[in-house]
């Protein structure tokens, strides 16, 4: 009864309202082994059935003695009348004796008829005149017409009566007198309770009966899943788990998936062995094209359309159907509807069952799934419906079933230059390092330059960050180069590549060393120029905007190409969208680019171990660093790393590590950090030169925080002369030029960090960001001495409060405060020295915050009461740091940008939570806040989980 609270009281409600005269009648319907009849065994023995008249009969199947009135023989065999109330008059007694025998098939005819059903309606209103009568018949499906024509006959004329007609026939039964039931159903009396699946929480609970203690949510929802929610079922399978030793966690989730799944496979075995070959050839062809229509399973096993129908009954009724009843339920069920077929009758009949769905305008991916299940692909007409079915896939971002069915045209056409490339792209997201052998081979078949420099900008992008063999890289960087140096301005689509390729070469650091007949070579890479027209202007539009941010050109027109790709390639490469989230996180638009993110992170949610989802999250916990979330960057950043780990793959583990590196140095863990940089192999080949210099920042840094500026120095201005190599010369990616100012002031060498800090600043006015000004100020400021230097720390402060660089906000507060202190003025270098430890405490950099206060305090301040009261112990961890922020004297642009990355940082990290613990989505942020908040939480659909 677990589960149908609901449907008890819908029908105790109709008991209630027969005991007042309001006669009426309830048919329950639902497959079999969902409870019907023990929610009946319910009900009579509810308190509102006792001191009624309760007649129960079972309908009997065709052929076992179940003729004419047999249902209402096996009704009324239980009635107990004392004899006193019995009539002898007028014929009327005991239903035996004026009921027909049993063996009676006679056609029912309401002349014939007439006499039995009046004497029976009169015996019924004597039994109602002492006590509410309810009649109750179970597997109603096989009741014959004449029993269900006396039902009938009855509520016409019982109105007023207290009377309950309750039957219980099952949904996936064909009914043995539809007309019959027809004309029953179209009493006004008449009310039909479905009962459904099982949900997640109902199985939970079962599984607790069994197990005796709480069930895993993972367990009670692929118990429910394999099940289909058959209660009877679920039953069987969670005590034959306990019987093996199965305890109700994940271990035994995955053996119920398993055990379930054999469960359903023999009972559809022992269904298919009793039925005719016909319906077997049905069963087969549904288990390769689903249950509609019901003409293609008829064409496709060669059967009449009743014969397909039957089959999908008998299939329905044996549990071998999904809930929808649309497909086979389970992989194994398929094969057991298809064991009886050789291999090679196997493959005529998918080859049939594509030629079926083509000749019938079928989609392409559903003709395709059996075009791949044939051992040769040689037809033309079969290639081009795998190349359609892979562009579909592609589009959905499946790209595991748009690399398979691309492989299977290959076969078909081997030649097909284009159809290798899509390959080659669909493989990227998972096997980046199989796919640059597709990308190589490509490369190699292209004749011309062009054809050369489209695959090459492909080949670059899909495996920017993959650490390629010397000689791999070595062929891509000579058909870059060629095609740049070769392609014109005659066409074009000559001018698209080439700008697509420049764009590329300074991904992957080269960058002109030419001067003739080129843009002249200046401190920074010439800017990028977007033309309209072209063949491909959206992969134009993502490398331009990403040439125009690395190179710092054009901050207005990098965020408007950027914001151009977001919105129009929710179904190209992925890597367009990462090159625009960078973009646009470069252009401190941050909102924007982590819907980039997104994007691609929704893509890739069915393959969680994939290349382009780790660089993704590699590529958010940069984002969250960059905006001073040093805690949720520190989180993103171990996840993409647990990733690569649960993959065996070391991809994109120099970036990962190098971000998690900075954040460690932020939060006062320098050795952790070298520790963690210790593991990079600085000789290991790669793709892309960004890695490189995000390596060199991150080392300097925890070098500098060990004490060891010196050393920190020199791999600064290595990381200078990497991006000046490459041409990357934005000033606010791995800006080490303000990190080098810094590290020469407290050296007291503010001469040599001059030339640093009006190139920075050159270039900080070049891209406009509110960061990189506030950085150029920074940097001045530091190396400046008197009024002047408090002057350029002031508006280093103002700009960066305009922008989301929290930490770097706090970093200028806390210089600008020391400078305050050092030119005598304690009480506004208290005021600053408190903004920065609260600002810095509050985006996680504790470093920073801790070296604040103890100035603070030497200075003979004290931090605000608000935080590190009493108080502060019934706030969240995120609630302390907005709360920090607020108390410093954050903008509002900086409060609301914190609470932005937190919610945005919660919703991507619970991710692989909800995947971990069986988590519904919807239900994961809840889960969320009860485990913050120390406590415990129902969730509708699922077993209680401890908020630990």
């Amino acid at each position: 009864m677990l589960g149908r609270d609901n449907e008890l009281a819908a029908l105790v409600a109709r008991v209630t309202a027969a005991r007042r005269g309001d006669t009426g009648c309830a048919i329950l319907t639902a497959p079999s082994g969902f409870g019907k009849s023990v929610l009946l065994d319910s009900l009579l023995r509810a308190p509102g059935c006792r001191g009624m008249t309760v007649l129960r009969g079972h309908c009997r199947e065709p052929g076992g003695g179940a003729g004419a009135y047999s249902g209402l023989r096996a009704l009324f065999a239980a009635t107990d009348t004392p004899a006193t109330h019995r009539e002898e008059t007028d014929g009327a007694g005991h239903p035996a004796e004026f009921l027909p025998g049993p063996g009676g098939t006679q056609r029912f005819s309401l002349p014939s008829a007439y006499p039995v059903f009046r004497r029976l309606h009169r015996h019924a209103l004597r039994l109602m005149a002492h006590r509410p009568l309810v009649l109750v018949l179970d597997d109603a499906h096989d009741c014959d017409e004449h029993s269900l024509r006396w039902l009938d006959f009855i509520l016409r004329r019982a109105a007023g009566h207290p009377l309950l007609i309750l039957l219980a026939r099952r949904s996936e039964a064909r009914l043995r007198a539809p007309g019959a039931w027809a004309g029953l159903l179209a009493q006004p009396a008449m009310s039909v309770l479905n009962l459904g699946a099982l949900g997640t929480d109902t199985v939970g609970s079962l599984a607790e009966q069994v197990f005796g203690t709480p069930a895993h949510p993972r367990l009670a929802r692929d118990v429910a899943a394999v099940t289909g929610g058959n209660p009877r079922t679920a039953v069987r399978l969670l005590r034959e788990l306990r019987r093996r030793g199965a305890g109700p966690d994940e271990a035994g989730a995955r053996q119920a998936v398993e055990l379930g799944a054999r469960m359903a496979a023999r009972s559809v075995r022992r269904v298919l062995a009793r039925e005719r070959a016909e319906l077997r050839s049905a069963a087969a062809a549904v288990a390769l094209l689903g249950t509609e229509p019901l003409k293609h399973i008829a064409v496709l096993a060669d059967v009449d359309r009743g014969s397909a129908e039957e089959a999908v009954t008998v299939l329905r009724h044996a549990g071998a159907l999904s809930p929808d009843g649309a497909d086979v339920v389970h992989d194994p069920v398929r094969d057991a509807l298809l064991e009886s077929l050789s291999v090679s009758q196997r493959a005529e009949l998918h080859a049939r069952a594509a030629l079926l769905l083509s000749d019938a305008g079928s989609p392409a991916d559903q003709v395709a799934r059996h075009l791949v299940e044939l051992p040769q692909v040689h037809e033309p007409w079969m290639a081009a419906v795998l190349r359609d079915a892979a562009a579909w896939a592609e589009q959905r971002g499946a790209f595991s079933d748009a690399a398979r069915f691309l492989r299977r045209a290959l076969e078909a056409e081997p030649d097909d230059a284009e159809a290798r490339l899509r390959l080659a792209v669909a493989v990227t997201p998972t096997d980046p390092l199989a796919a640059a052998a597709l990308f190589r081979t490509a490369l190699a078949d292209a004749a011309d330059t062009a054809a050369r420099a489209s695959i090459a900008v492909q080949y670059a992008m899909a495996c920017l960050t993959v650490p390629l063999p010397a000689s791999h890289r070595a062929e891509l960087l000579e058909a870059l180069e060629a095609a740049r140096d070769t392609l014109t301005n005659d066409s074009q689509t000559d001018v698209q590549l080439r700008d697509q390729v420049a764009a590329v070469l300074l991904l992957m650091g080269r960058r002109r060393t030419d001067t003739a007949g080129r843009q002249p070579r200046g401190p920074a890479t010439a800017p990028h120029q977007v033309r309209t027209g072209l063949s491909d202007p959206l992969q134009t539009a993502a490398l331009g905007a990403l040439h125009d941010a690395l190179s710092g050109h054009s901050r207005e027109r990098a965020v408007r190409d950027g914001r151009r790709v977001l919105v129009a390639a929710p179904k190209q490469p992925l890597w367009l969208q990462l090159a625009a989230a960078t973009t646009l996180a470069l252009a401190d638009e941050t909102a924007d680019a982590h819907a980039a993110l997104d994007t691609v992170l929704r893509r890739t949610a069915d393959e969680p171990a994939s290349w382009t989802r780790v660089l993704a999250l590699t590529t958010r916990s940069t984002l969250l660093r960059r905006d001073g979330a040093v805690f949720d960057a520190t989180a993103a950043a171990r996840v993409a790393i647990d990733t690569v780990g649960e993959s065996g793959s070391d991809a994109s583990m120099r970036k990962a590590r190098a971000v998690l590196a900075s954040a460690l140095v932020d939060q006062g863990e320098p050795q952790r950090a070298e520790r963690l940089l210790d593991g990079i192999s600085r000789a290991e080949p790669s793709g892309s030169a960004i890695e490189n210099q995000l390596y060199l920042y991150a080392r300097a840094r925890a070098r500098w925080a060990a004490g060891h500026p010196a050393q920190a120095l020199r791999l600064l201005r290595e990381c200078g002369w990497a991006q000046e190599a490459a041409g990357v010369v934005n000033p606010v990616f791995a800006p080490w030029w303000a990190e080098a100012c810094l590290i020469l002031a407290a050296m007291r060498h503010p001469a040599d960090g001059r030339e640093l800090a009006d190139q920075g600043a050159e270039r900080a006015r070049r891209w406009g960001t509110p960061r990189a000004l506030g950085l150029a100020a920074l940097a001045r400021g530091v190396l400046t001495p008197g009024r002047a230097g408090v002057d350029l720390l002031a508006e280093s402060v103002h700009h960066l409060s305009r922008s989301p660089a929290v930490a770097e906000c706090a970093r200028a507060e806390y210089a600008l405060g020391r400078a305050l202190l050092l030119h005598g003025d304690e009480t506004a270098a208290r005021n600053r020295l408190r903004r920065a430890a609260g600002l810095a405490g509050g985006c996680g950099a504790l470093a920073l915050a801790e070296s604040a206060r103890n100035l603070l305090v030497s200075a003979g301040g004290r931090m605000a009461g608000a935080i590190g009261t009493s108080t502060g112990g019934l706030l969240t961890t995120t609630e302390l740091k907005v709360a920090g922020l607020a108390v410093s004297g954050a903008s509002n642009r900086q409060i609301a940008q914190r609470l932005f990355v937190t919610v945005r940082t919660v919703e991507s990290h619970l991710t692989n939570v909800y995947r971990k613990l069986g988590v519904r989505r919807r239900d994961g942020l809840g889960v969320a806040l009860c485990a913050v908040q120390g406590r415990s939480m129902q969730l509708p659909g699922e077993s209680v989980l401890e908020g630990t």
